[in-house]
């Protein structure tokens, strides 16, 4: 434990509008049995911060006008199965409100691949699209798949052409395993380090939407800029303005009571303390958040599954980081 946060790494990057430049801290080792300290080139599984990033590839299409955020994706990919799927929009895919469930099982009965993929987009629903707000994996997957029958490109390609363009160069789905960050030890893989933590993504065997980037905390803080400079990043600009308030703006409400805006979660009290910020988390012990008003943002990369997931709660770590943002 680093720094009061369970695993054996732990990443921050805190930066204020008019201070002398970012706050970094790196803390542990890269795993329990690597004694080399942390580096800034130290790349963590992102987890579910490759949602954002899938987010941003989405919003770009929409722009190119390859895709409608409101039309019907059905034309392009039958998604979800039961009353209503055919009037699921990419709107609701990447605001979790399609009805999908939160993941699909199918790894667990030794599918794999296409096979898997396959079933899993065919989720059955479970609400009418529009009526709930569900956090869904399989939500992203199928948007994933989608981007690449638009676009006829890999998802991996479309991944890399934003994050190069806002800074993000290190990103990466097959990490240097020296360099990356270990994360849980599990009973049917061991320990688990340069490959993706995430058991759907694993058995998917390729680029998904929900999860398998790894990246450092510099790359998630590229992110973070990207929202706070209304898309521009330092090779241009990455999404229009426009396209950034729908990542910042709630459309939705989640059970919890945080708002989820396209992407991103809007003033998650269970993560971000009492913050006016939006942001993401990662199950792996990876966060951002951005507040609304200053600008100010802070990324925290931990990898608090390593060794094990059981009985372990970085919330109380990210409350204290995020919630002095803006002050």
């Amino acid at each position: 434990m680093v720094n009061g946060a369970p695993g054996s790494a732990w990443a921050s990057l805190r930066s204020n509008p008019g201070s002398e430049g970012d706050e970094l801290t790196l803390l542990g080792t890269a795993a329990d049995d690597d004694p080399t300290p942390l580096r800034p080139e130290h790349l963590f599984d992102l987890a579910s911060l490759t949602k954002i990033f899938t987010t941003v590839a989405a919003l770009r299409q929409v722009e190119a006008g390859m895709l409608g955020l409101d039309a019907p994706v059905s034309g392009v990919l039958a998604v979800g199965r039961g009353e209503g799927s055919d009037r699921i929009t990419l709107r609701h895919l990447l605001t979790h409100t399609s009805g999908l469930p939160a993941e699909g099982g199918g790894w667990r009965t030794g599918l794999t691949g296409d096979q898997l993929r396959a079933t899993v987009i065919a989720s059955g629903l479970r609400a009418e699209p529009g009526a709930v707000h569900l956090y869904s994996d399989v939500g992203f997957i199928s948007v994933g798949e989608l981007l690449e029958r638009v676009s006829a490109r890999p998802l991996a390609e479309l991944v890399a052409e934003a994050a190069v363009l806002m800074g993000a160069d290190s990103l990466t789905l097959n990490p240097p395993v020296a360099l990356a960050v270990a994360t849980e030890m599990q009973p049917h893989r061991g320990l688990v380090r340069g490959e993706v933590h995430d058991e759907l993504a694993h058995a998917l065997g390729r680029p998904a939407g929900h999860a398998g980037l790894f990246g450092t905390v510099h790359d998630v803080a590229a992110l973070a800029r990207l929202i706070c400079d209304e898309g521009f990043g330092p090779g241009g600009r990455v999404l229009s303005a426009d396209s950034v308030r729908l990542m910042t703006t709630p459309v939705a409400t989640a059970e919890t009571g945080y708002g989820q805006a396209v992407g991103l979660r809007v003033r998650d009290d269970a993560w971000m303390g009492a913050t006016d910020a939006v942001g993401h988390t990662g199950f792996t012990g990876t966060a951002f958040a951005v507040h609304r008003v200053s600008g100010a943002f802070g990324v925290l990369l931990t990898n608090r599954v390593h060794p094990s997931r059981v009985d372990v709660d970085v919330n109380p770590a990210r409350r204290a980081f995020f919630g002095e943002l803006g002050h």
